[in-house]
């Protein structure tokens, strides 16, 4: 049986279409309700810190103007006052506010254990001395104003969160998760585990002809519904499923999912739970892209995969996409990678059992041969044409970024085309300022000598590439001057390669030291140069 939410209060969000939410939506605008100016007032570095639990550091003792009674009330989770709230929250907004099921009055729990419903008339009619309290918190993302489940009562902490719980788009994940998605629009976007929807309401703002967002809790979908009609974004339907349930034969530009990804050895929380191996949901995405996913299309996706013997997390996903498989590019970037001793310690901590429960889980993990756990994207891409399809992985640093990515996949995309090496072969390239040579020395004859070599970058990706010693004299060469016709004849002359080396051997390499980021030539330069 599904829990109640942990305050015992069901979602009571009014979700048809009215005028309260054009007002009260203009209102946070006016009220300056974004996040640099929340995190200036309440001496945050971001959002997410509100999900610490470390109330005493933005408390707001005693200011009642209006940023400062928002921050308390939506984001702390505060019971104020009713004269607090009519000091500062015009007639008309505040009823808004009680119209649309985000306030009701609340009690102590020394006398009432649960938070009520409004009575009657709402604000208005609440007795002078009541307070009331926020049913939901309520936030920026980017442009967005945003409603999800309270991570705290106005009494403490929630305690256990309920099966359902709409996780708050607040964490480093989901911002990270939204803001690393593709900004130019599509045409038919699609956002699988949507929960408050973020994704799909983001995609509509900046201009995609429609979005849908799909989630399989009732509560999810019904935050993400409301967060649809606060924003007043018209092309984007919200439906309740299991994954691609309910969407018949649609097809979709862009695909975006956020999945639960954790190994669960027992039933848990929704939004966490990605089966024995993390990767059930996932999975279940991948297998259903042959039939959703456009020609063209890509499939972006922020979850935890595994690498088995034999067997790489990228190997393994384009596995899933069966009969289909030729069709699609796959990539991987990796942000973490962990073992599964760490991570069965994780879930022992995150499920709060004991040692017994990592000794459970570490056997689960071994069972499957799981060598390590790769958190990061998986991202698909389908050919809009017939060509080679190409399978990559990187390491992420902390200066990769939507842009990088896109460079990568435009790079590799080109890189696989039969034709490439006769442009590149007149192409110039130029070596990336930042790389760095690295030499390990190694005692022989008495004597240090240089044994290993390989370079190394943390940008676009953290990356070392095994080289030859001739590579750095090569790479000196590199200046934008000579083309790489030219580079090969200049390897030749200085017996760096054999005289017969073709032309297309010659190009794969320099196309690895591009594709490491080590190079650069003309139509793919690197995107940030003032990141590096």
């Amino acid at each position: 049986m599904r829990k109640e939410p942990a305050d015992g209060m069901p979602l009571r969000l009014r979700l048809e279409p009215s005028p309260d939410f054009a007002c009260l939506r203009d209102f946070l605008r006016n009220s300056e309700v974004t996040e640099p100016s929340i995190c200036r007032r309440v001496g945050m570095a971001g959002l997410n810190e509100f999900l610490a639990g470390d109330r005493s550091r933005g408390i707001l003792t005693g200011e009642s103007d209006t940023l400062g009674v928002l921050i308390r009330l939506f984001l702390f989770g505060e019971a104020l006052g009713v004269q607090v709230l009519k000091s500062v929250f015009p007639a008309k907004v505040l009823e808004a506010m009680e119209d649309l099921g985000l306030l009701t009055s609340y009690q102590p729990a020394a006398s009432q254990p649960a938070l009520a419903s409004l009575p009657g008339g709402g604000a208005a009619e609440v007795a002078e001395g009541a307070e009331m309290c926020a049913t939901v918190a309520l936030y920026p993302v980017g442009k967005l104003f945003i409603v999800s489940d309270r991570w705290t009562r106005p009494d403490g902490p929630v305690g256990e969160l309920p099966a359902d719980f709409v996780f708050p788009a607040l964490t480093p994940n989901t911002s990270q998760f939204i803001t690393t998605l593709p900004h130019e629009p599509c045409e038919s976007f699609l956002e699988l585990c949507s929960g408050t929807g973020v994704a799909a309401l983001e995609a509509a703002r900046r201009g995609s002809r429609a979005a849908w967002a799909v989630d399989i809790t009732e509560r999810s979908t019904k935050a993400a519904e409301f967060n649809r009609l606060l924003n007043g974004l018209e092309q984007v339907t919200i439906l309740q499923g299991n994954l691609y349930e309910g969407l018949g034969d649609l097809t979709f530009d862009r695909i975006a999912a956020h999945p639960p990804y954790m190994p669960a050895l027992d039933r848990a929380q929704i939004y966490y739970d990605g089966g024995a191996d993390g990767e059930q949901v996932t999975r279940a995405i991948v297998m259903g892209l042959p039939q959703h996913l456009r020609p063209g299309g890509c499939f972006y996706c922020l979850a935890q995969g595994s690498d088995r013997e034999g067997a790489p997390f990228e190997q393994r996903a384009r596995t899933w996409l069966g009969a289909a498989q030729s069709e699609f590019d796959v990539l991987v970037i990796a942000r973490q990678e962990q073992s599964p001793a760490d991570a069965a310690m994780g879930y022992a901590v995150k499920s709060k059992g004991g040692g017994g429960v990592a000794k459970r889980m570490r056997e689960a993990l071994a069972a499957l041969r799981i060598q390590s756990m790769v958190y990061g994207w998986l991202i698909i891409q389908r050919s809009a044409e017939p060509r080679p399809v190409f399978t990559a992985r990187r390491s992420a640093s902390p200066k990769s970024r939507r842009e990088e990515i896109e460079w990568l996949l435009r790079w590799q995309t080109a890189a696989e085309r039969p034709e490439f090496v006769d442009r590149l072969a007149e192409a110039h390239p130029v070596a990336v300022p930042t790389l760095e040579l690295h030499t390990v020395h190694r005692i022989k004859d008495g004597d240090l000598s240089p044994a290993e070599f390989s370079l190394h970058t943390e940008y676009p990706f953290a990356a070392d590439c095994r080289v030859q010693p001739w590579v750095g004299f090569l790479l000196a060469q590199c200046d934008g001057k000579s083309s790489l016709r030219q580079l090969l004849e200049f390897c030749k002359a200085h017996k760096f390669v054999q005289p017969e080396t073709p032309l297309v051997e010659f190009a794969r390499l320099l196309m690895v030291l591009i594709a490491g980021g080590f190079l650069e030539v003309e139509g793919f330069e690197l995107p940030g140069r003032g990141h590096r």
